[in-house]
């Protein structure tokens, strides 16, 4: 048998090594809950961080979206303003071209009127003259004055000569008075003619000077408009996405030429293309080369851009001339660059003419080496007198100064 007191003694032993396992266990249980709890805390934190980060994420792009949309709606907005103040410049310039017709007419019928009183005056003066003498003598004659040579007469065939005499004179001093009174009518209706045109060419002279204002107020407010685009970075960035969205035009609108010329390619010419070639082509414009191919700073907006053409630039209103014979596949206005003319040459050679102020040719005509093709001016994104120039190749800008003769 064993020992009675280590008999009574085991039980309270065992449960106190039972309440001990149960102490250590709930620590170990403790010690690893702790942690879950705290990881737990820490990834609801991540949570909310992470949903903040995403909301001002969204609240990143939709605020890049609506700048964006505006900078586009301001883009569209620059662009139809200088074209809506080009438009309107071109129309007061085509009006006043109109009305300095009219005066240039009006001034030719007043230099014909001063010349028919010029000469009805003189006439006047003769018959005047002779009207004078005639009256005076009649007066010194006195009413019976006629009859002293009939009287005088001393056979009757004698009689009858005076007497035709002095009826012709009589008649012919009738029609000097009649004419006369017809000279002095015709001098007051010439009179007052030339009183009438005298009103309507300063009523139209008024009408030039109000055209030349509204002119000098357009180019103002391009200029301004011009002007913001370069004064902060933001609008700098704009003014590139202008001179982008405006070169994206002419990009489109030259391949869809180009795709048109290649369609109708077996109705090219043949004289558009035995004298195109280098060294050849005339100058498009009389004045100063002011930009060449490639990389240049923009003359308006003081900004390195890429060009594909050169820039003249040339006294507002000198000829534009077509470097080559050819045809003209568009003759109008193009958002950026004004009044535009396309030419085709044949073989696949274009050349482009932009910021013209006035356009003398039309769509569908074939024109001949030299031909003038309008004048040169500031319309589009340029606010001084320029011609731009490019070559093509396709829809490849070529360099032009290898193409155009010495000068």
């Amino acid at each position: 048998m064993g020992n009675p007191q280590s008999t009574i003694h085991n039980p309270q032993s065992a449960i106190w090594v039972e309440k001990r396992r149960l102490v250590l266990a709930c620590c170990v249980v403790l010690s690893l809950v702790t942690p879950l709890w705290s990881w737990g805390a820490s990834l609801q934190e991540k949570i909310e961080k992470e949903k903040q980060t995403l909301q001002q994420l969204k609240q990143e792009i939709r605020k890049t979206r609506k700048e964006r949309d505006q900078s586009r709606k301001k883009q569209a907005e620059v662009l139809q303003s200088i074209e809506r103040l080009d438009r309107q410049l071109h129309k007061e310039r085509r009006e006043s071209t109109s009305i300095n017709r009219e005066i240039k007419q009006i001034d030719r019928e007043l230099d014909k009127i001063d010349a028919q009183l010029t000469g009805l005056r003189s006439d006047m003066r003769d018959k005047q003259a002779v009207i004078g003498i005639r009256l005076k003598r009649l007066y010194m004659e006195g009413r019976a004055g006629w009859v002293s040579p009939l009287v005088a007469a001393t056979s009757y065939p004698q009689f009858q000569r005076r007497l035709l005499y002095l009826s012709s004179l009589a008649k012919w001093e009738r029609n000097l008075f009649e004419e006369y009174r017809r000279q002095v009518a015709q001098s007051e209706r010439l009179h007052a003619k030339q009183e009438k045109i005298r009103e309507s060419l300063v009523a139209r002279k008024s009408r030039i000077a109000k055209k030349l204002s509204v002119i000098r107020d357009v180019k103002s407010q391009k200029r301004v408009v011009l002007s913001s685009l370069k004064k902060t970075t933001r609008s700098h960035e704009l003014m590139l996405r202008t001179l982008d969205q405006a070169e994206s035009r002419k990009e489109t609108l030259l391949k869809k030429l180009e795709q048109r010329s290649q369609i109708a390619s077996g109705t090219i010419k043949k004289h558009t293309t035995d004298v195109f070639r280098r060294g050849a082509l005339l100058w498009p414009a009389d004045g100063d080369l002011v930009g060449v191919f490639g990389r240049q700073k923009h003359p308006t907006f003081d900004t390195y851009v890429r060009k594909k053409g050169i820039e003249i630039a040339s006294k507002e209103g000198s000829a534009i001339r077509a470097v080559s014979g050819g045809d003209v596949v568009y003759a109008d206005w193009l958002r950026g660059y004004g009044l535009v003319v396309i030419m085709d040459h044949g073989n696949n050679y274009f050349t482009f003419y932009a910021h013209a102020s006035k356009l003398l040719v039309k769509e569908g005509e074939m024109v001949a080496k030299g031909a003038v093709l309008g004048e040169t001016g500031s319309s589009g994104l340029t606010n001084r007198s320029i011609l731009y120039f490019e070559l093509r190749k396709g829809t490849k800008p070529v360099n032009p100064l290898r193409w155009l003769a010495r000068r």
